[in-house]
């Protein structure tokens, strides 16, 4: 059996309880292997000028994007809490210099969003800008506060399609008018693809484009920027398919005009977590190998591919002309995998992480990030890659037709396939 020539489904399921099935068993995947539970209530993280401060919280109340682990806490967040966790955090940022430098960039994040009511009540909310206000006007060298969310958080569209702001929208507003010391407030939103099956049918994501654009519009029309993230090495697409969505979500994302006009954009491949539909999909994947000598898994379990999809995007980019975009362009982190070693990139590993680093770190000169790419197109790794990609088959089976294989794969290898009454939420 071979995933490169995927067959339609023959038994006829409808396709909207085809679609409840998956979306119920990527949430059952979230809590699956849940034994322990997290102990704390906020986990800092500090880099150079950079600290992140992501409270973990009862979890995201959509609960099924595929590749998401956000299955949350069973404890609930308290304003008490809430102040506890932010003088820890401020008295670390304030006592020193972190890594010999002053913190300028600080994130707020949760397991879902911090902006969404269910998992962080106002009242936690206000405690929140309340200890923010206070790290701000002591620590004086922070400069930018950013904030990930999901879009639905912000607000709503009422009968005439007008936006109107959520509650913790408008108090983001207020903390950043008062604030005209910080020079940089965004949000960063998750949209993965610019392709809606896709996100419908192999990412259950999915999202309502003009909401989202009416929510983008407000942020900026209120000074505030927009960070958005797009997926590369996305899953039971050919190797040409993940190119080719990956920079077309990418220019959608920039176009002022006809886009979302979004400041930055970070390009993240898909990285297979514990507790995530797809994870409970490898781990299928791998009972069938052991099963069967000649199943083949599909190319976005490849560890390798994951990286070349993302430089392949970006050399899409050069290669188009957009190249003035790449200052708009990060890419998520990319190491601490086991697979990350010399034993999968034998030759120049080692160059390669330190180019991918330079590149997310936008340096200049000779490190240009388009000196850079061109130098990563140059090893062997992204040659063979490339070669791979010429000669691999073409389908034309629709996402919704891959879903269907999905489901049947699943169904034939997995106990957790069952009809849920779990509902599914509408994005």
């Amino acid at each position: 059996m071979s995933w490169n020539n995927l067959r339609k489904n023959q038994k006829g399921l409808p396709n909207d309880e085809m679609l409840a099935d998956l979306y119920a068993l990527s949430r059952k995947a979230k809590v699956a292997e849940q034994t322990e539970r997290p102990t704390y209530f906020a986990k800092p993280y500090y880099a150079g000028k950079f600290a992140q401060l992501t409270f973990i919280t009862t979890g995201c109340k959509l609960g099924q994007c595929s590749f998401c682990s956000y299955g949350g806490n069973e404890k609930e967040i308290t304003p008490e809490i809430v102040h506890e966790e932010m003088g820890r955090f401020s008295s670390e940022i304030l006592s020193k210099f972190l890594f010999g430098k002053p913190t300028d960039y600080v994130l707020f994040d949760a397991l879902g969003s911090i902006f969404d009511p269910n998992e962080f009540s106002n009242e936690c909310l206000d405690a929140l800008f309340e200890d923010c206000d206070k790290l701000v006007r002591r620590a004086k060298t922070i400069k930018s506060l950013d904030f990930e969310t999901h879009y639905q958080t912000l607000g709503t569209l009422d009968e005439n399609g007008e936006f109107l702001e959520s509650y913790a929208l408008k108090k983001l507003v207020e903390f950043k008018n008062s604030h005209p010391e910080i020079s940089t407030t965004v949000i960063e939103l998750g949209f993965e693809s610019a392709n809606k099956e896709i996100r419908d049918n192999l990412l259950f994501k999915p999202i309502d484009d003009e909401k989202y654009k009416k929510a983008i519009d407000y942020l900026h029309q209120n000074g505030i920027e927009v960070f958005v993230n797009v997926m590369a090495n996305m899953p039971f697409l050919t190797k040409q398919e993940q190119i080719d969505t990956s920079y077309e979500s990418l220019l959608k994302v920039l176009d002022n005009e006809n886009g979302f006009g979004a400041e930055n954009v970070c390009l993240f491949p898909l990285n297979i977590r514990k507790n995530t539909f797809y994870s409970h999909v490898l781990d299928c994947v791998n009972k069938k190998e052991k099963q069967n000598k000649d199943f083949q898994r599909p190319v976005w379990l490849d560890e390798e591919n994951s990286i070349w999809s993302m430089v392949a995007t970006l050399k899409k980019v050069v290669d188009s002309g957009h190249e003035d975009l790449l200052d708009k362009i990060n890419i998520a982190w990319f190491g601490g995998r086991e697979v990350y070693s010399n034993d999968v990139f034998p030759k120049d590993w080692e160059q390669i992480y330190d180019d991918l680093m330079m590149f997310r770190f936008n340096l200049s000169g000779d490190n240009s990030r388009k000196n850079i790419v061109n130098r990563l197109a140059e090893t062997d790794g992204y040659k063979s890659y490339m070669e791979s990609v010429k000669k691999e088959k073409q389908t034309s089976l629709s996402h919704r037709e891959r879903a269907e294989y999905l489901h049947d794969f699943l169904e034939e290898s997995s106990p957790m396939v069952a009809q849920s009454e779990i509902p599914v939420i509408n994005m």
